[in-house]
């Protein structure tokens, strides 16, 4: 379904009954990327957007900040008649959702934080996205085909090579120029560790035990962060845990979702 909103128009699934879960995908999918998550329409009302630039949603001017992302959620929750949902975010995902915490609050329930962190972009790291916005509009996202690969755990490289080539097809599909007005919004976003202690929402952090992105250890210290935060380490994930190992991370939402429904 598609949603008119600021120039542009976002398309989006909802699906299942129970409480509402707003979905986040990670950099550089789209809603797609939560097909394992269907498996909690019993529990949840899943809404899976495609951020603007992305999968099926319209591309316009950017960036991409974080905050216009949260604001594009908040109007997609006001045009689905949802008072508040419960986030979920992985990777990128997550720093929308810190958006949303920051400048919508009372859209949000609670919190699932998957394979991220909290902190801004170092020098080196904005010219590196600086980098990739270049390769992307010189190049297109093939120059992504890599470093998608790189996201995975060895493990899951080893026993579903068939996952990891699907999802470097699924950032191939992706508007070039959708992906770089992202990847300029990335490197401007702020530093959130502030912000964490002052959540005072239900929170499950999840991290992938083989995540070279978002190591286990930077995991702990952003739930620790969090008062009353749950964390959880999945075993044979690495950066993108919810798709790597859907069953148990599942497991692990499901659970959550019970105490906060």
């Amino acid at each position: 379904m598609f949603f008119p909103h600021q120039q542009t128009a976002l398309f989006y699934e909802d699906l299942g009954r129970g409480v509402p879960l707003l979905c986040l995908a990670p950099f550089p999918f789209d809603g797609r990327f939560f097909r394992a998550q269907h498996r909690l329409d019993d529990a949840a009302r899943l809404v899976i957007p495609d951020y603007r630039g992305t999968g099926r949603s319209a591309v316009t001017d950017g960036p991409y900040t974080m905050d216009l992302l949260a604001d594009d959620m908040a109007a997609l929750l006001d045009h689905l008649g949802i008072a508040a949902a419960v986030v979920m975010g992985v990777s990128v995902g997550c720093y929308v959702a810190f958006s949303l915490v920051a400048n919508h609050r009372r859209r949000v329930t609670a919190l699932v934080l998957a394979d991220t962190r909290a902190e801004a972009d170092t020098p080196e790291q904005a010219e590196r996205r600086r980098q990739t916005v270049a390769g992307l509009r010189a190049h297109g996202p093939a120059i992504l085909h890599d470093r998608v690969n790189d996201l995975f755990a060895a493990t899951t490289r080893e026993t579903c090579p068939t996952l990891v080539e699907e999802m470097q097809r699924q950032a191939l599909e992706q508007p070039a120029e959708g992906l770089a007005q992202l990847t300029l919004g990335m490197a401007l976003r702020p530093d959130r560790t502030a912000l964490l202690p002052h959540i005072g929402l239900p929170t499950l952090v999840l991290c992938g035990e083989q995540d070279a992105v978002s190591p286990p250890d930077g995991m702990r210290a952003l739930a620790a962060a969090i008062p009353g935060a749950a964390f959880q380490l999945i075993p044979d994930a690495g950066h993108l845990a919810p798709l790597e190992q859907p069953h148990r991370a599942n497991a692990a939402i499901r659970e959550f979702l019970s105490t906060v429904a």
